[in-house]
């Protein structure tokens, strides 16, 4: 559980906006400065109108919106990294930020030294980046010969494995997160989600902007809509996440359920070592005795089966699975989950074999996805996932309408006398 958000706001948006002005020649520029005139000219591009909330010590908010729609703007103004073209901007408090690739970082100092830099802009000593410099490194969890190496020969997932464990280290009271969740190997993704979860549970604010549309369900308390620079909704997460992917289904552009990684040779069990997290093996959607990736069935007679074979880890608790049935656009219309502990590892690689079914399907008919996700035990993590795997059509010959079949009992009843 996360702290409860206090009543003081770490963060304050008053109005606040950015436009820029049009590109002008020199010439021009410098008659504007003589002229000391501070107005905007026709033309330039407004990346964000101006917009007003508070983010409260312990709370957090997630940001969403289409490539452009102002989210990255947001998050530099509120980090301090631009300054507000209308309104104001103000933070209270230390501010750790996650935002362009390697912002923040002396490309040719070597990491060990850009441990002092970037921690220094979060206003620690070099007394309190020396207490924490061996915490950081090992979380990082880069060698020493690449910490001693220029942060230039680094390729993009040490760069943000190294900015992570620094921003995290510093006990920020706001942490602020552009897509960063979704770079690294399985094992750091992990071990980042910890990390924010943990600061979570200890009053830090976090402004979160993600298209995984998981993530934002997951850590936020509130979610703001961005739409061409324009706040379009803001509000309970619970409302304003089931309304943006509708939006997204509108557009045709969910972007919450795509395969992770390529699938291994599907015809059978691989017998790699263990793996350090775990790895989804193979997985085979079945309806009524068939295994296909467009299967037909009918609804409320067919049965379907979904095999999942998996490696576990000695190292984590056993992970859960989850099928998650959709409407071809994208939007989730239900899931099931693996109970705790179901599974098992059944050899010495960590392999494990899992079925999930779903008889008389009590779904509508149409064309739907099926997805298959694996999760820490908590069901929070999700450590790889495919969807869609197969898509399913159900056929139906009555009028029943929506997505689900509802079972419904019907009764005669005698007839009631009219009322006065």
């Amino acid at each position: 559980m996360s702290s409860k958000p206090s009543s003081t706001p770490v963060l304050s948006f008053l109005g606040a906006g950015k436009t820029y002005p049009p590109q002008r020649t020199p010439l021009r520029q410098l008659w504007g400065h003589l002229r000391g005139s501070q107005r905007l000219e026709a033309g330039g591009y407004t990346a964000l109108q101006p917009t007003s909330f508070d983010v409260l010590r312990g709370q957090s908010l997630g940001i969403v919106g289409l490539n452009g729609a102002g989210k990255s703007t947001l998050l530099q103004l509120a980090a301090g990294t631009l300054t507000p073209s209308s309104g104001t901007c103000q933070a209270h408090g230390r501010i750790a930020a996650l935002l362009e690739l390697g912002s923040g970082f002396n490309p040719e100092a070597t990491g060990h030294e850009n441990i002092y830099l970037y921690a220094a802009t979060m206003g620690l000593t070099r007394a309190q980046v020396q207490e924490r410099f061996d915490s950081i490194c090992a979380f990082s969890g880069l060698a020493s010969d690449h910490l001693a190496m220029p942060v230039k020969t680094y390729s993009s997932g040490m760069q943000v494995r190294l900015a992570f464990a620094v921003a995290t280290s510093v006990d920020p009271d706001i942490l602020i997160v552009d897509e960063a969740l979704s770079v690294g190997d399985g094992v750091f993704a992990k071990r980042s989600f910890d990390r924010v979860m943990q600061l979570r549970e200890q009053g830090t604010a976090l402004l979160l902007c993600s298209h995984a549309l998981f993530h934002i369900d997951l850590f936020c308390e509130h979610t703001l809509w961005l739409d061409q620079g324009r706040v379009r909704a803001y509000g309970a997460t619970a409302d304003i996440v089931p309304r943006y992917q509708e939006y997204l289904d509108s557009l045709n552009q969910s972007n919450t359920s795509t395969a992770s990684e390529d699938l291994p040779d599907p015809t059978g069990l691989t017998q790699a070592a263990q793996p350090e997290l775990v790895r989804l093996v193979r997985a085979e959607v079945r309806l009524d005795g068939i295994v296909g990736q467009e299967l037909h069935g009918h609804s409320d007679r067919s049965t379907l089966e979904v095999d999942i074979h998996l490696q576990v880890s000695a190292s984590e608790p056993s992970p859960r699975a989850a099928v998650v049935l959709s409407s071809d656009s994208g939007k989730i219309l239900g899931s099931t989950f693996s109970a705790p502990g179901a599974i098992c590892s059944t050899d010495a690689h960590g392999h494990a074999s899992i079925r999930c079914a779903l008889p008389q399907l009590p779904v509508n008919k149409g064309r739907y996805r099926i997805g298959v996700y694996l999760l820490c035990s908590s069901g929070r993590f999700v450590y790889q996932w495919v969807d869609p795997l197969a898509h399913i059509h159900l056929s139906a010959s009555d009028s029943h309408q929506g997505a689900w079949r509802m079972p419904g009992q019907w009764q005669t009843l005698p007839a009631a006398p009219p009322t006065a």
